[in-house]
């Protein structure tokens, strides 16, 4: 009885295997398939360390730019001749207190004089324009407020970000 069972259950299974040839295409289609993924996952980390760095200038050059613009607020410069004052020869001056605000957030900024703004072959750099002017409208009525124009330059893996703020001066006689 059990022989007759066994042969009427076909065989599920072949004795010859595989052949070299279904092996290699098997194998080439599982590279194939590891390569895609692979390059995607690199390509995407790449883009995330990318953003992230330019993201990071970006907030570096904005919060530079707002330290500055608060250090100058706080010394209530009257007119153009008190901040000139703080850059003798297109250079800072020993104590002042914008260059220092600027210097804590990135270590190697440079002052530049307004006329050559931006220099090629500096990084990081900032000016200030005592002669600027804005003008603010107060109901209908525009006025014009003088004051001072920090901008700050800084280079990323981008290119470069500038920003600008402006402070009035507290004499607008």
């Amino acid at each position: 009885m059990k022989k007759r069972m066994r042969q009427k259950i076909p065989k599920l299974y072949s004795k010859k295997g595989m052949s070299l040839v279904e092996l290699v295409v098997g194998i080439t289609i599982i590279v194939i398939v590891f390569g895609a993924t692979l390059s995607a996952m690199t390509n995407g980390f790449t883009n995330t360390l990318y953003n992230a760095e330019v993201n990071k200038n970006a907030a570096e050059g904005g919060s530079l730019n707002e330290i500055m613009m608060e250090t100058a607020v706080r010394q209530e410069f009257y007119d153009a001749a008190s901040v000139e004052a703080l850059y003798l020869n297109g250079a800072p001056t020993a104590d002042n207190a914008i260059h220092a605000a600027a210097q804590s957030v990135v270590p190697s900024i440079q002052y530049v004089s307004p006329i050559e703004f931006p220099k090629k072959g500096i990084e990081n750099q900032y000016t200030i324009k005592t002669n600027a002017s804005s003008t603010v409208t107060k109901g209908t009525t525009p006025a014009t407020v003088k004051g001072m124009e920090i901008q700050t330059l800084v280079t990323n893996v981008k290119g470069t970000l500038v920003n600008k703020s402006f402070v009035a001066y507290s004499n607008q006689s």
